[in-house]
């Protein structure tokens, strides 16, 4: 075999690996974000390897992808663990939110144009159809969906890429600390604040944004929790 073929090979076993560690990735986050997998879980390499039926380094590649997005925590002496923000790391994230969110209010009022528009609107009809349903967890994950959708909507993918981490710590927090008897209507607020950028009024969507987010976030008991457990195997049981 010529160096060219050798090179070849190992470009394809490169990708293959690469395809699965994504696969494996994606099936692990979509656990966590779907709540079927709590906050503070510990997530063991054996376990996990058996699973999906891979060596211990593949799937330590993945927690550490995991963890670079702040989807997991990785510990010196208990390894990975679902991250578990703390009541202060809560209070930040809410902040940070603001900061980012009521000031993009601007350019997504300029950058919205009518296709635009119609995929927040199409979006805002999904919540309600998921607010009919009896699982708490992809309803949540819809409705933070729509915050990054809003921020599509500039064009910057810096800000999206932030934004969408965001998210997914805000979803972990809401997993954790949200009140029992929270109604569901986000999707109410949502299509207020679409109302705002179609009128091209970027300082009432600012306004509306910061209450809406003031709102979330009152609706969270803000105090530290017990630790949550999970069958890992039967998480992801066919």
């Amino acid at each position: 075999m010529n160096i060219r073929a050798v090179k070849s090979k190992a470009s394809a076993q490169h990708a293959t690996r690469q395809s699965e560690e994504s696969t494996i990735y994606a099936k692990i986050h979509a656990a966590i974000v779907e709540r079927r997998i709590l906050p503070g879980v510990r997530l063991v390499e054996d376990q996990l390897a058996e699973v999906f039926d891979v060596s211990r380094m593949r799937i330590r590649s993945v927690l550490q992808s995991l963890a670079h997005d702040k989807v997991v925590t990785l510990h010196r002496n208990r390894g990975a663990v679902v991250a578990y923000p703390s009541v202060r790391e809560a209070k930040e994230v809410f902040a940070a939110r603001r900061l980012i969110e009521v000031a993009l209010a601007p350019d997504i009022v300029e950058k919205a144009d009518p296709k635009a528009i119609q995929r927040l609107k199409m979006h805002v009809k999904r919540e309600k159809q998921g607010e009919a349903k009896p699982n708490r967890a992809l309803e949540l994950k819809t409705s933070h969906d729509f915050h990054s959708l809003l921020a599509e909507v500039t064009g910057n993918r810096v800000v999206v890429e932030f934004l969408r981490e965001l998210m997914t710590q805000s979803l972990l927090i809401t997993a954790i600390y949200e009140r029992p008897d929270v109604s569901s209507c986000s999707h109410q607020a949502h299509a207020h604040l679409i109302r705002f950028i179609e009128r091209g009024d970027a300082e009432g969507l600012a306004k509306a944004m910061r209450q809406h987010l003031d709102e979330i976030e009152g609706d969270l008991v803000l105090f530290e929790r017990q630790e949550f457990s999970a069958d890992i195997r039967a998480v992801f049981a066919p």
